[in-house]
């Protein structure tokens, strides 16, 4: 019986030997495997991490364009306001002076008007006078014993 009692025990021995050998080395490969996909893991992540930072350079640096755009646009829009303003000045001046042009070809007509009514005048007055003037000084020259 104890040859029956060491076999069995031999046997359960080897057994319980070979499960733990068994055990061990597939918890080893299971934290090999672990590892592995954890260092996988580690290197996608390490990967995502420097495509963020480059993302977020190029939109900073995109960024600093736009603002360089807008700051120079802002300057172009300042240089436009001081041209208009200095335009609405200019037409402003036009305007006045157009005013004064007006007022003055006014006056200009006015005068015109008149002195040309006072050459119409004098135009009859000469058509008229200058013919009768003669006949009375030929007449009085004529009446007049010399």
């Amino acid at each position: 019986m104890k040859t029956s009692f060491s076999k069995k025990f031999s046997t359960r021995l080897t057994a319980a030997v070979f499960c733990f050998i068994s055990f061990s080395l597939s918890s080893q490969v299971a934290y090999a495997q672990g590892f592995s996909s954890l260092d996988t893991d580690l290197l996608l992540l390490e990967g995502l991490i420097q495509d963020t930072i480059a993302n977020t350079e190029e939109q900073q640096r995109l960024l600093d364009g736009l603002r360089q755009s807008l700051n120079e646009s802002e300057e172009l829009l300042a240089s436009y306001e001081s041209i208009i303003i200095e335009q609405e000045i200019l037409l402003s001046n036009l305007r006045t002076q157009l005013n004064e042009m007006s007022e003055t070809f006014r006056m200009q007509s006015a005068l015109s008007a008149r002195y040309e009514r006072r050459l119409k005048r004098w135009r009859s007055f000469t058509l008229i006078g200058i013919p009768a003037a003669t006949l009375i000084s030929g007449f009085i020259g004529w009446a007049l014993p010399w």
